[in-house]
This record gives structure tokens, sequence and C-alpha cells, in this order.
């Protein structure tokens, strides 16, 4: 007579075969996870075929299987690196960490990590946010991503303080090419395309960017918003 497990579904001669597939949907699922997490959006199919053996072979242990994926030759590509898109929580941290903010109440950072697109602890579905770049670009939140840099490069937003001077230098304030070039090396290593620099040497012309004060008619360079647009720029948003 055949029994049936109730929480499997399986009968009793099936049962290690069945075990047996459903260990191996789960090891391609996590592996899935992790690939998608450390190396790309869509990781190789023969990456996560590898990570799921190893899962299988060790009988699930994470640390081999990331031990595995980190020795992989995917890992190191030039294809993964820095393909994945930071997500608004990593976006507001980075940006905190490459301008030394000192931050003294911490809800206003945690306001932009909503307006940006992930309302901490209140995502719906209970598999969590999405670990894809498409979850995070789109026009609007790219938008929200810039005004972020430049409120916080800027010091306009409360309960932070940046000093950006320290950073780029004072003589930087006097030509805004040289601030350009500084905060690119400051903020990107100096890892910035052709046409983000593009792009970035025309916004120069911005009134924004050279400004005079009532004390001082002699014009000079806003670093904060030359810092808050380069922390904006394609280059930083990647992990």
């Amino acid at each position: 007579m055949r029994t049936s497990n109730s929480t499997t579904g399986c009968t009793t001669p099936t049962r290690k075969s069945c075990w047996a597939r459903k260990f191996t949907h789960t090891a391609k699922f996590i592996s899935t996870k992790l690939a998608r997490r450390f190396v790309s959006d869509n990781p190789p199919p023969a990456l996560v075929s590898r990570l799921a053996e190893t899962f299988q072979s060790s009988d699930g242990d994470i640390h081999a299987v990331l031990k595995t994926m980190i020795w992989s030759p995917e890992f190191w590509s030039r294809e993964s690196y820095r393909a994945k898109i930071k997500t608004p929580f990593e976006l507001v941290v980075s940006a905190v960490r490459a301008l030394g903010t000192d931050v003294d109440t911490p809800m206003p950072l945690v306001q932009w990590v909503a307006r940006i697109g992930e309302p901490l602890y209140q995502c719906q579905p209970p598999t969590g946010y999405a670990d894809k770049a498409e979850a995070w670009v789109n026009t609007g939140a790219l938008l929200n991503r810039l005004n972020y840099s430049l409120a916080l490069a800027g010091n306009k937003m409360r309960g932070a303080r940046t000093d950006v001077t320290s950073l780029l230098g004072v003589d930087s304030s006097a030509d805004p090419k040289t601030a350009l070039d500084r905060a690119v090396r400051v903020f990107l290593g100096g890892q910035a395309g052709p046409t983000t620099v593009e792009t970035l040497e025309k916004q120069l012309d911005n009134p924004q960017v050279l400004q005079a004060k009532l004390d001082n008619p002699r014009k000079q360079v806003d670093l904060g918003v030359v810092a808050g647009l380069v922390l904006g720029a394609p280059e930083f948003q990647r992990r």
C-alpha cells in the first residue's frame, strides 16, 4: 500500500525522487537570486547551473555557493563590472559616504529613499523589492536621484552637513572646469564616459554653477552644485 506525505504530496515509493526534484528547483532558485544580486540582472545560465550544482553537492551550503561564484570567470568579466544599478537605499547611503556628510537627523534621508522609490519596510509583495534595474530606472526616479544629490551636496537637507570645499579644494571654486574635473576624479574615480563628461560640461554654463554673492561681486563656482551634478551622473548610479 502506498502512503502519501501530506506536506509534499509525494507517495512513499517516489518520495526520494520528489524531494530531489524540489531540492533541484530550490538550488536553481537560490543560485539565480545570488547571481542576480552579485553579478548582473540577467546572470549567465552557465554560472547559475554551476552554482546550483555546488548548492546540491554541498547540501545547501551558501558559503560554498558564494565561493564558487566569486571564483567564476563570469564574476570578474567586463560585462559584470558595474553592471548593477544601485537601489534607492544604496544610492542615498553611498552619496552620504562619498561626500563625508555629517548626519544629525537621519529622517530626511529615509524620506529621500522613499521618494526615489524604495520606502523602507513598505514593500507589499512578500518577496521584497526587485533586484533589477527596471524597478529603479525611469524618468521620475532618475530626476529624484539628481535632486537628492543636489540637495545633499548643496547643504539643503535638514540635519545633514557637507563640506564639499574640503573635498575639491578652495582653488577649484575659481574655475568651473577645474571644479568639474576634480569632482569627477573624487566621486567617480575619474571613470566618466565621454557622453557624461560632455553633458556635465554643458551644465557649467548654468547660472546656478557660477554665482556672485552679495558681499563679493566676483563670481565663484558653487561646488555643491557641481558635486551634486556629478553624483547624479549615470556612473555614480552603478554599484
